[in-house]
């Protein structure tokens, strides 16, 4: 049964149907040779809402007149947007910052650990695990390998991708107080560092990957992260989102393939704007 997350709201437990609207370095920092180059993020324009007709926007076809109803009632309003828009902002993460890293420092490797100090607070170890050449299935089974992606630093977290033969787990860590918050696939920070939303498809699993995905939305507070909600589109998956401004998402969009011989559809780009 295919699952999703979306994560934009104000409150949120309950799931709607779909309805149409009516209307000095610290120990927290890092070097910069681990953080990802910087460039300026492009500004979303001012948000008018459509006018006309309104539609779910739980489709294969995404139209300027989209919209999705979120735990807590609030409404977003979703546009098809571009490859082009999408790759002019800046990816927070960094995929090759694990090797990189050095044996010294707030954030470092050991051999297989991967060890962070915060600022107060006992060391966070994330250890990885390889098969040898005579392990046995049960060692295969619990294999998992753990890799740095950089930090978010509006949120001021370290994030932490563990991968396993059955899944793939997003931990946050924060740079404080070492606290450990699991998040769905890929985060983004917005602009303003008031929201954090994480993402991860399943339109492609077999049934073999365990992972959590769907999209959630969480509100970062000075007590740490407060989920929001949670939505899980049906027709699509994200697999990647892309904050252009305070309250706009762009997302990167994939679709089940027809069967499991067949290609799968080509990508899509929507851009999701949040309740205020």
């Amino acid at each position: 049964m295919k699952r999703y997350t979306l994560l934009l709201a104000l409150v949120g437990v309950a799931c709607h149907p779909d309805q149409p609207a009516t209307t000095g370095q610290s120990v927290a920092q890092v070097t910069l040779a681990d953080q990802a180059p910087a460039s300026a993020t492009p500004i979303a324009p001012a948000f008018t809402p459509p006018t006309g007709p309104l539609r779910s926007g739980d489709t294969e076809r995404p139209t300027d007149h989209d919209t999705l109803h979120v735990p807590g009632g609030g409404v977003l309003y979703l546009k098809p947007s571009t490859a082009a828009a999408f790759a002019q902002v800046p990816d927070e993460l960094d995929w090759e910052a694990d090797k990189r890293l050095a044996t010294s420092g707030p954030v470092r490797r050991m051999g297989n650990d991967l060890l962070l100090q915060p600022e107060r607070g006992p060391v966070a170890k994330f250890s990885t695990r390889l098969p040898g050449a005579n392990s046995s299935n049960e060692d295969i089974a619990s294999q998992a390998e753990s890799r740095y992606l950089g930090q978010l630093a509006k949120a001021h977290v370290w994030v932490v991708q563990t991968d396993s033969a059955a899944k793939h787990v997003t931990t946050l860590v924060d740079q404080r107080t070492g606290r450990r918050t699991i998040v769905t696939g890929q985060p983004a920070v917005s602009p303003d560092g008031q929201y954090l939303i994480g993402v991860r498809s399943d339109q492609a699993n077999d049934g073999s990957d365990e992972s959590d995905t769907g999209m959630q939305l969480y509100q970062l507070t000075p007590g740490g992260l407060r989920l929001l909600w949670t939505r899980h589109p049906a027709q699509w998956g994200a697999t990647e989102a892309r904050w252009l401004g305070p309250r706009t998402v762009l997302l990167k969009q994939d679709h089940e393939p027809a069967s499991q011989e067949s290609d799968a559809p080509p990508e899509t780009y929507v851009q999701v704007e949040l309740p205020h």
